[in-house]
Parts: structure tokens; C-alpha cells; sequence
């Protein structure tokens, strides 16, 4: 267990975690230290008159041409807007009389507009009828909106829960591990929602015959026909969109209220300090250049055919863009001094590159093993990927040519042009039968021996996310957390 008084140096918290690699749960003030199920405070007691006197005036047309009832399921409102709904629809009591407005909303949606194809309003009714699952209740249904306005924001679903059920004194539950339970749970929910759905329809084709609105009967049955299906389609997509927002808010720490709980994962990103000029902590200590490459596969068939074809391929490519009009004028200047050099650089391109003309401080990221290293003439248009194997596979890079143990970012021009395309893949000589696939972007800035990048014009020095000679500097929660063995909180 871990405080931060008012007296603290600081307001954030440094752990090791030792050789610990998992992923790291990260729960506040007031969390419970085991789960709490949530259990609806005041389930629906009546649910079928429930049901009934939502269908009585989803039925009754003079509702709708009076404009009486305009229903609560606005697709246009804000996130905040749908937090704050949420939050109060989340009260015992008045919780029953929004799922009702709601229901009735979607319903004349279904019903009376036709809007059958429209998923949004599905997702209302869904939502609703999600609502009257004790283990789910009215706080699912406000994530369920909440998740489907943006599942990007996932920190303002726990911001919701806190708000929803610790401020009010409802429930404390783990926020967390509720809006996990609901994306695992919420698809094997469809049959009971469906079946819920199905009374709600029945009631509503009584009362239609009643209140003169027998043309509304054909709709019901076209609704009733696709529900099953448009409620699978719903939850699955609720599903995914919870995992993604989980996934996503899984790589930052944020700064929370009491009581709300986060899942954190390290992000060297967030917590590497950019330095203006290399660092002998850059250089990896006891690095294997023999050693099988991280990310190595073996070679398949369609790698051997290109291995095969590559210098062909390159040839044709090198006449090809010479015979190009609009070939930038630097790119064919470089081809035609070094001809051989030129096509033997084209071979490492899985596909025929393209030239692109540079915009004034544009970036461009290179990995790098030494002080020099920005001499060297292949670039990327992004930072590398926290994972070795990864970057090593993606680029095709040996362990021979580079040891990665930083990269950098230039701005260019100049040069004024390069070539991007496809990596090409890497056979492992020392390996036979073992290659590196490729498949990234690459970008290709030919130039003189001394390299087509001045050292003046790298703007920053980084550590690569997998070398462990990196100082570790506590990052404030805000930022983000994390590298491989500690954890900032």
C-alpha cells in the first residue's frame, strides 16, 4: 500500500518492479482491494408494467403529433452531457423513469420514423434493456452511451463511475473491472435483452389496435425480425469498442479522483528524456552482434522468389525512374554519379519506391548505435516501436549493422528529395534458412560518404525503449508511466 501525505516531496509515486514485465493495475483511495459486484440498488420491481406503460405510449400516436414527447436519446450530445445524464439517471428512482423516456425514444424511432437501419438507435434501446439486469443496471447503460459517443475516452467512463456511484454514495465498486465485466459480459446479455425486447414489441402491437394505430403493427414484426440481429451486431460492437478504449487508456496514467481505478502500462515513450547530443549511456553493453536477431522467421516462399528477383527488380526500377520527367533533380544527380551504389540501395526496397519532395523542418527518425550514426542513409517517418523483435523485423535490420541503442530525430531538407517505400527482407547469412521480413516504410536520402543529414540538423537524442542502460527520471502520472522495471504512478 502506497500514501502520498501533505507533507510529501513530491505528489506522485516512483516503484520498482524489479523483473516484473506484466501489466500493472493501479487503484486509488477508497478502491476496494477485492471486486465488489455491482448489484442494481433498485431493480425494476414490476418489470412487465414496466414494459407496458412504455409501450402505452410509444403506441399512442397523439403523443407524437402533438409533439408532447420528444424522448432523451439524443445522438448530438456531448460527452459531458452524456456523463452528467448518466450520473443522475444512476439515482434509485429516478434511474426507472429515464430508462422508461429513453425506451419509449428509441422505440418511436423503430416504431413510428422507421430508422431501422440507424445503429445508434438500436444501441438506445439496447442500452435500456441492459439497464434492467441487476448486475448491470443503469450503470452499464450509461458506459454503453458513453462508449459509443467516443470510445477514445475511456478516462471519462471512470470519471462517470466515481462521480456516478462513490460521490453519491450508491456503490463502490472498482470502476475498472466493471467496464471489463461489461465487454466480456455484454454479448452473452443479447438473449435476455432480446427477450426483453420481444414483451416490450408484444405490448406494444396490444395497445396499437387500441389506440388506432393499427399501421404500426407491420412495423413491430419488421422490428421483432431484425432485433436478434441488430442487438448481436450491437453488443459485439460495444465489445470491441470497450476492449480498444481499455487498450488505448491502458497506455497513459492519468491523474484521478479518489476512488476511480486504472489499468497502467509502461510507455517509454512518456518517460524518455530527449537529449540534444549522445549519451555514452546510448552504447549497449555486452550486445551479441552474433547472436540470432530478435524477430528472425524462416524464409518462405514468397521471400526466396524476391530474393532471387531483387537485383533485376532493382535495375529495372533505377531505368525506371531515370526515365521518369518528374524525377526531382538531386534524386537523379545521385543516381547517375553512383549507378551501381544506387541500384544496390533500390535492392533493399520490397517494392518500386516513389520520391518525395521535402516540406521546410520536416522529420525524420533514425536509429542509431554511435555518435556518427546519423550519417547513415535510410530513415523513418516515425519514432521505432517499444519492442526490439518488432523494430528488428519491421526494418530488416541485422544485429551486424546496428546494436539500437537510440535514435534520433533530423529535420530536413536537406536533402531536398528521398525515396520511401517498402522495406524489403533481410536473409540471415549466419543463419541459413532464417530471415528478417520487412515490410515497413522506409526513407531512402542518398548523398556523399559523410551522409545527406549534417549532425546540426538532429534535434534529439533518445534511448531506444528496449536498452536498459537508460536513466530512469520519475514521471509525473499526468505524462504517462512506465519503461521495462519501474513503474510511475
Amino acid at each position: 500500500m502506497l500514501t502520498i501525505g501533505s507533507q510529501a516531496e513530491h505528489d506522485f509515486v516512483h516503484v520498482d518492479l524489479g523483473d516484473y514485465s506484466g501489466p500493472v493495475e493501479v487503484f486509488f483511495f477508497d478502491d476496494p482491494t477485492e471486486p465488489v459486484p455491482y448489484i442494481e440498488p433498485a431493480p425494476v420491481a414490476d418489470e412487465r408494467g414496466w414494459l407496458e406503460r412504455a409501450a402505452d405510449t410509444v403506441a399512442d400516436s397523439a403523443k407524437w403529433s402533438g409533439g408532447v414527447l420528444q424522448g432523451d436519446f439524443n445522438e448530438d450530445m456531448s460527452t459531458g452531457q452524456i456523463i452528467t445524464n448518466a450520473v443522475m439517471t444512476a439515482v434509485p428512482g429516478i434511474d426507472q423513469v429515464a430508462d422508461a423516456r429513453d425506451l419509449i425514444a428509441n422505440g418511436k424511432a423503430l416504431l413510428w420514423d422507421k430508422r431501422y437501419n440507424e445503429l445508434v438507435v438500436w444501441v438506445g434501446v439496447f442500452a435500456c434493456l441492459i439497464g434492467l439486469i441487476p448486475s448491470l443496471g443503469s450503470l452499464a447503460k450509461g458506459v454503453i452511451k458513453i462508449i459509443w459517443k467516443n470510445a477514445g475516452e475511456m478516462g471519462r467512463v471512470l470519471i462517470y463511475i466515481n462521480k456516478a456511484l462513490h460521490r453519491t454514495g450508491i456503490a463502490k465498486i472498482n470502476g475498472y473491472r466493471f467496464v471489463k465485466k461489461l465487454g466480456d459480459e455484454v454479448v452473452s446479455r443479447v438473449g435476455e435483452a432480446s427477450q426483453k425486447f420481444d414483451e416490450f414489441l408484444d405490448f406494444c402491437a396490444s395497445k396499437a389496435s387500441f389506440f388506432g394505430a393499427s399501421s404500426m403493427l407491420a412495423n413491430i414484426e419488421t422490428v421483432r425480425g431484425m432485433a436478434r440481429q441488430k442487438f448481436n451486431e450491437v453488443a459485439t460492437e460495444i465489445s470491441t469498442r470497450i476492449s480498444r478504449g481499455l487498450a488505448e487508456f491502458a497506455t497513459h496514467a492519468w491523474r484521478v479522483m479518489p476512488g476511480q481505478g486504472i489499468i497502467v502500462r509502461r510507455a517509454m515513450a512518456a518517460t524518455r528524456q530527449a537529449y540534444d547530443s549522445w549519451q555514452d549511456t546510448m552504447r549497449r553493453i555486452g550486445f551479441d552482434k552474433n547472436a540470432l536477431e530478435a524477430g528472425a522467421e524462416p524464409i518462405d516462399a514468397n521471400a526466396a522468389r524476391f530474393f532471387d528477383d531483387a537485383q533485376i527488380l532493382a535495375s529495372r526500377w533505377y531505368n525506371e525512374l531515370l526515365s521518369d520527367p518528374k524525377l526531382p533533380p538531386y534524386l537523379r544527380q545521385q543516381a547517375e554519379a553512383s549507378p551501381e551504389f544506387f541500384r544496390r540501395q533500390l535492392a533493399t526496397f520490397g517494392s518500386k519506391p516513389r520520391y518525395e519532395t521535402f516540406t521546410p523542418k520536416q522529420s525524420l527518425y533514425r536509429v542509431i548505435d554511435k555518435p556518427d550514426g546519423h550519417t547513415g542513409g535510410f530513415w523513418s517517418k516515425a519514432i521505432p516501436p517499444d519492442d526490439e523483435a518488432a523494430w528488428r523485423a519491421r526494418d530488416a535490420v541485422k544485429n551486424g549493422w546496428n546494436e539500437a541503442g537510440a535514435f534520433i530525430r533530423a529535420e530536413v531538407p536537406p536533402p531536398p528529395a528521398g525515396l520511401v517505400g517498402e522495406i524489403a527482407p533481410q536473409q540471415l547469412e549466419n543463419y541459413p534458412g532464417k530471415m528478417l521480413r520487412g515490410g515497413g516504410e522506409q526513407v531512402w536520402l542518398p548523398g556523399p560518404k559523410e551522409g545527406a543529414v549534417a549532425q546540426t540538423q538532429v534535434k534529439e537524442y533518445w534511448h531506444t525503449a528496449w536498452n536498459d542502460r537508460a536513466p530512469i527520471n520519475p514521471s509525473r502520472a499526468s505524462l504517462k508511466a512506465g519503461n521495462p522495471n519501474e513503474c510511475d504512478l
